[in-house]
Formats: structure tokens, sequence, C-alpha cells
């Protein structure tokens, strides 16, 4: 193949790309958001034996436009109300083509010297918007599972190099405390870590879901007392159930206390700092000595692009993931080892994810992210609001990001047993989710199934709302 050849290539098969990515968007607002296939259905739609023979591109994309996108759940969609999966910013979704075309490695300077230089700038944007100072650095991460479990990784080598070179054979006392709203990837974490399941203390929330301090504190007392060694808190910012933000300075101070290294997992939460209004509710943050944020969720990022930002930056990083292999010595010749970001992480290939974030970062701005974080919190509280004005459904906690948590409860309901209350919850999600007009998921809450929605669409307008309402109200009435 020629290099004209290779242009004509992307000619022909960019522009039917654009046709179909522009056609779907389009139809964003009568798609059905969840398709209705089983597992079993999807299967044998794509049990085909491995191609031996070349296939044509025309052939290739018709085949996705007929099986692929039809059959996706229409994440992009305004009435996707689930997890932090937002519509993705059109340049985001151009800036993956571009990244690819270039398919540049961002591991290592010599491999991708412009994915360097730009993903040590939106990472300096990133310390910047939290408030660390000028010390502070970081590594793009695939999402926030990974950033925790690299901030993680940072806390346990700070109390305890010997693990990295000896193994976790000293660390069985190690102990990490968090509220019983953290994501499951925490604990995940000390499992890869070495340190286990059972190191970590999932510590009770009140009744507005934050994690109680009383309890916090009397947990590492005991815990002290037991011979166990307190090394790390985890603050949450933004939960994935309820969307609520810890008390940050509290955490600080007790993590100070006691020695311990103060992460936050602002994945979600981390946004409100674009927010003059709100960026309040994060105060306490650039007292962490790592934050997790997650770009793929508040700021529209196309999956996948988390990151995981240090106080004391490239030091503590390099102590806990540098290595030099004798391809990549910090002595070949040139100044630019610091670029190298495989020093920074576990990964050594590593995509040009900045990119898509440099881009989406330019093309909406801080004024752009904090008008849409507002909007975004503006249209959650007037949900709350139509669900308070009818005496059929029940609010669970407060809205204190763009998460609303409610239970349908009319009184023939309310009068059932709590399985039962719980089953009804569940049934009314899943009769919604069916007919495909929008989708939300249901938690768990205090022991007790909760109706959860998200809004995380910058498509999303008040009449969606509306509907969702109407929706609610409907399929409750038929369900009962």
């Amino acid at each position: 193949m020629t290099t004209d050849e290779l242009r004509d290539q992307h000619t022909e098969i960019g522009s039917a790309v654009t046709q179909l990515i522009s056609e779907r968007a389009a139809l964003l607002e009568s798609l059905p958001v969840a398709p209705p296939e089983t597992p079993s259905e999807l299967e044998t739609l794509f049990d085909e034996s491995m191609p031996v023979e070349a296939v044509p591109a025309k052939a290739i994309l018709e085949q996705y436009a007929r099986d692929v996108a039809p059959h996706a759940m229409q994440v992009p969609s305004p009435r996707y109300f689930g997890q932090f999966n937002p519509t993705p910013l059109a340049i985001g979704v151009w800036a993956d083509a571009l990244c690819s075309s270039l398919n540049q490695n961002a591991g290592a300077w010599r491999n991708g010297p412009t994915s360097a230089m730009i993903e040590s700038q939106v990472i300096r944007w990133l310390c910047e918007l939290i408030g660390y100072g000028k010390e502070a650095f970081g590594v793009l991460a695939s999402g926030g599972s990974e950033a925790n479990l690299l901030a993680l990784k940072c806390a346990r080598d700070r109390v305890s190099p010997e693990i990295a070179r000896k193994g976790a054979r000293d660390g069985s006392n190690l102990t990490v405390y968090t509220s019983e709203q953290c994501h499951y990837s925490v604990e995940k974490s000390l499992d890869i870590l070495g340190l286990g399941r059972e190191s970590l203390r999932k510590i009770p929330t009140d009744e507005r879901f934050h994690v109680r301090l009383d309890s916090l504190r009397d947990t590492i007392s005991d815990d002290v007392q037991a011979g166990r060694r307190p090394f790390c808190i985890v603050g949450v910012a933004g939960t994935t159930s309820t969307g609520v933000i810890d008390d940050l300075p509290a955490l600080a101070d007790i993590a100070r206390e006691h020695d311990c290294w103060f992460h936050v997992d602002a994945a979600y939460g981390g946004a409100l700092a674009f927010s003059d209004k709100h960026r309040s509710k994060l105060r306490g943050i650039e007292r962490a000595d790592s934050v997790t944020f997650d770009p793929h969720k508040w700021m529209f990022v196309p999956f996948s692009c988390g990151t995981t930002l240090v106080r004391d930056g490239h030091r503590v990083l390099r102590n806990s993931f540098d290595m030099s292999p004798e391809y990549l010595a910090e002595d070949r010749g040139f100044d630019d080892a610091q670029y190298d970001f495989f020093r920074y992480g576990q990964m050594g290939t590593r995509r040009f994810n900045s990119l898509k974030l440099w881009m989406c970062f330019k093309f909406m701005g801080k004024a752009g992210y904090s008008q849409t974080v507002d909007r975004h919190i503006k249209l959650t509280e007037y949900l709350a609001a139509r669900l308070d004005s009818l005496p059929d459904f029940e609010r669970v906690g407060g809205v204190e990001t763009a998460v609303c948590c409610f239970r349908y409860l009319p009184e023939r309901v309310r009068a059932m047993s709590p399985k039962e209350q719980d089953d009804v919850q569940q049934a009314l999600q899943q009769r919604v989710e069916k007919s495909g007009k929008a989708f939300f998921p249901s938690t768990i809450l205090h022991g007790r199934r909760a109706l959860r929605v998200n809004i995380n669409s910058y498509l999303t307008e008040q009449r969606h709302i509306d509907d969702l309402v109407e929706l609610l109200v409907t399929e409750g009435t038929a369900l009962t």
C-alpha cells in the first residue's frame, strides 16, 4: 500500500463514519435509550467465524450500522440518567480519531513528544483547578478505578516502602478508612496491592450519607489499640449512589492527627471546582495528598479518561512507579526523562488520551464547564422539587451534586413489608427501562433499595425532566 492509497482509504472511510456519527446524533431524542435484546439474542447476532479473507470496509460499516449501533445503550441520549456516563463532546469524539491516526505511545517522550507535553499541560490545569500548588503533578489513568489504585499505592509506599521490594508480608496490619459509600475500586485496589480486602474499614454514614466522623475516630482508636496501623483515609467527593460530598476539612484533620495519607475520590464531584457557585462544596480538597478526577464524567470527555493528581507531584509518583529499562534509560542523551509517563504509573504503552482532554478543555473553557455544572444541579433541584410535590414519591437524602435519589411509595406500597417495597422500586426501574423512554438505575442505601437519577448530559433540558416525572407516575400507576 502507498501513502496515497492510505489517504484515499481515510477519505472514503472517514466520510462514511462521519455520516454514521452525525445521523445517530440527530436521532438521540427519538431512539430507545436501552436496547430490549437479551444477552443470548446478541450472542446469536455476533456468533460468526473468524474472518479468513478480507472484508471490505463498506461491508464492515454496514454491519456496524445494522447490528452494533442499534443495539447499544444510548448513553449520549438526553434521557439517559444512569451512572456518570455523559454525552461526549463532538470535539472529543473526533480527537479520538486524530489520536488514533497519530498512534503515539504516550508512555515515553521519544515515542510521543507532543503527547507528553499535552498531558503535562492538562494535568497542571487540573491541579490548578482543585487548588494545588505549582509542585503538584499527576498522571492520566483509564478511569477512577485505576486512579484510586495509583493513589493507594503511593499511600502504601509512603508508610511501608519495603513492600514494593519484598512484597506485602509485613503489610498485614496496614489499614485504610473510608465511607461505606465508597467506590468498590478502593476495596479491589487493596486486594491488588497485597494488603487484602479486610484491611479496609468501611465507616457508617449519617442520614444524608456522609461518613460519620465519630465512627471514624472510634474505629481508628480501636484499631490502634489492637495493633493495627492506620495509613490512609479516603474521602469521597461525589459518591456513586448519592453524589454527596464528605466533610473533607474534617477528614484532612483526622488524617493529619494520625499521620495518614489523605486521598479524595473526586472522580465525579471534582468538576464542582469549575463552578463559582458550588466549588465551596469541595473545600479541603486542596489538603489531600492525592485526588482522583475523571474528565470522562462531568467534563464530557469520551471514555476513557481519568487522572490521579498528587500534591507533592513528580517525586511521590516516581518513588512508587519509576523503573529504567535498558532501552529507556535516563542517561540516553536527552533531557526528557521527566516526560516519560511510564515512570508515574503502571502502564507502559499508553494511548494519547490527553489530546481529547486538551481539546475538550479548550472547547468548553472553565466558564463553559461552570455554566453546565450549575445548570445540571439546578435541573436536579427542579426534579427533587417535582418529586416532593407528589405524594406517591419520597426522596432519599439531599441534592448536593446532580444526583437525586427517591422511592415510589404510594399508600398501598407503604403498607407492604420492607422487602416488598424494595421489590416495587426494582420493578418500577425495570418498567421504565423496558419502555425505552428513559434509563436510570436503582441502588441500595442503608440496606434499602432506592431509585437514582443523575443528570449528566449537556443535551438534557427541563422538558426531559418533566417527561421523566410523567413517565414515573404513569409506570408507577400501572405497576401498583
